[in-house]
């Protein structure tokens, strides 16, 4: 994606020798996937009070990288965004970076293990990957792009009323997470958000839900049961792809459902 006045595009600006103090102008809202990528000298960044957004790998790779400012407007931090040495997903360092600079600004706090805006009830990500258990800080509205992604020992997530969007890649590659509740507050549930969630056997969509990202659910080979409420108007590509032992669904006549969105053999039902 190209660069605007709103948006770094990814990888837009990687490998640059000549930055080493940067600055973001106010009208700048979302830095993309590796926007910054091993830039070698950049060792200071300010992020400025509209920035929302910052993708995976945006500034990792970066090993002059010292100083961050924060702002306090940000609602979802991949944390591999300040990974140091590769392309690495998972990198504990750049949780403790992030969560070293963020907290700086009393906008952000830790409890329970995860780092959140407070201003904005937005949580961001888990302080470790090695997470058991999660206690949503009071008032959570939303749950960031990759906040826990790979946190492979949770088993059970009791998501609270209060929160209305999850985020892309928000449970990936929770391998041992078996049950999800969720309430009808959530109204959006971003691309992969549950994508090979190996463990997990049944789900229940909430209503008032309209749409299945693509990928949401990929690789639950264990999911056997997922009930999809008739508000749901599209369903994404490969949304369900890999779930070897979903074997038939119900929605509504009215819904698009995108080629390869459920694997060959899935019985789909219209009411």
């Amino acid at each position: 994606m190209e660069d605007s006045i709103f948006y770094i595009g990814n990888f837009s600006q990687s490998g640059r020798e000549d930055l080493e103090d940067l600055e973001f102008n106010e009208q700048v809202h979302a830095v993309g996937i590796g926007a910054f990528y091993a830039c070698p000298n950049l060792s200071r960044v300010v992020l400025n009070k509209n920035l929302n957004y910052i993708a995976p790998l945006a500034f990792a790779a970066c090993p002059s990288l010292k100083e961050v400012a924060a702002g306090s407007n940000i609602i979802a931090l991949a944390p591999s965004a300040f990974a140091r040495e590769q392309k690495s997903l998972q990198d504990q360092k750049a949780r403790d970076f992030a969560k070293s600079f963020l907290l700086k600004n009393p906008s952000y706090k830790c409890e329970g293990a995860v780092v959140h805006n407070a201003k904005w009830r937005s949580l961001l990500f888990a302080e470790t990957k090695d997470l058991r258990s999660l206690s949503f800080p009071r008032g959570t509205k939303s749950i960031g792009w990759f906040a826990f992604d790979g946190c492979e020992l949770l088993e059970e997530i009791d998501i609270p009323p209060t929160v209305e969007w999850i985020g892309e890649r928000a449970f990936s590659n929770c391998s041992g997470l078996k049950k999800v509740t969720l309430t009808k507050s959530v109204r959006q549930i971003e691309q992969a958000a549950f994508m090979n969630c190996r463990a997990l056997e049944e789900f229940k969509i909430p209503k008032g839900l309209e749409e299945i990202a693509p990928l949401a659910f990929s690789g639950c080979e264990k999911l056997r049961a997922v009930e999809i409420p008739l508000s749901v108007r599209s369903i994404g590509e490969a949304a369900f792809e890999f779930c070897s032992s979903l074997e038939k669904v119900t929605v509504s006549k009215w819904c698009q459902i995108e080629d390869g969105a459920f694997d060959k053999g899935v019985e789909i039902h219209r009411l």
